[in-house]
């Protein structure tokens, strides 16, 4: 009976020592939840204010001085000056130009007077493509006579008057162009092409060259 009567009064009286600790433990709990709410939000940045465009940069004009780009070069150009290949060798590198050209026009002259030679005429044109038929009356020569068989009429007649052989050889050409005027139709002559008419596809002449060489020709005409 002593013993229920002492824990009634022990409990009485620390009733409100657990009411107090209790308070206080919510107290503490609502302080902490401020601060960590505070925390947040001081983490939040702020809204970056709006930066202001950069100006552009004024364009700067510069005017040129009078006579700034004026060269004086001190000479003019020779347009007759002759450039030497290999001029350490010059007689080496001439000698082997020289070789390469008669090569180049024994080369066509055999096959414009083969017995069997297919697309005969374009080879010929091939072999003398690295000839300059202006300055070369044997590279014309065989080129002229090469555009007569193909029945380029206006070619071949354009590059004779442009490249002017020899007197001696012009006969040889005179009975080429008669020949290729015979086989041509009258509508693919120069002569009579009409404006804005498209002209017929030349007749070509397949047959191999018959007529004296270019040398015999040439040395005909100087006796």
């Amino acid at each position: 009976m002593r013993f229920a009567v002492l824990f009634a009064a022990c409990a009485f009286l620390l009733a409100p020592v657990a009411a107090g600790a209790a308070k206080d433990a919510g107290e503490t709990a609502k302080k902490t939840k401020g601060a960590s709410t505070s925390k947040k939000a001081s983490k939040k940045k702020p809204p970056a204010a709006e930066k202001p465009a950069p100006a552009r940069p004024t364009k700067i004009t510069r005017t040129l001085r009078p006579g700034a780009l004026t060269v004086n070069v001190g000479h003019e150009i020779n347009d007759d000056a002759h450039v030497t290949p290999f001029p350490s060798f010059a007689g080496h590198a001439k000698k082997a130009l020289a070789q390469n050209r008669r090569d180049s026009l024994v080369d066509a002259e055999k096959v414009a007077r083969a017995d069997k030679q297919p697309d005969r005429w374009w080879t010929v044109l091939f072999h003398l493509r690295e000839l300059d038929s202006r300055n070369d009356p044997e590279a014309c020569f065989w080129r002229v006579v090469s555009y007569y068989r193909l029945g380029e009429l206006a070619r071949a007649r354009a590059l004779r008057a442009a490249c002017e052989p020899p007197p001696g050889v012009q006969l040889s050409l005179d009975n080429e162009d008669a020949l290729s005027s015979q086989l041509q139709p009258v509508a693919a002559l120069p002569e009579m092409a009409a404006a804005g008419e498209k002209p017929p596809a030349p007749v070509m002449n397949p047959d191999p060259y018959g007529g004296p060489s270019f040398a015999t020709m040439t040395a005909t005409a100087a006796k």
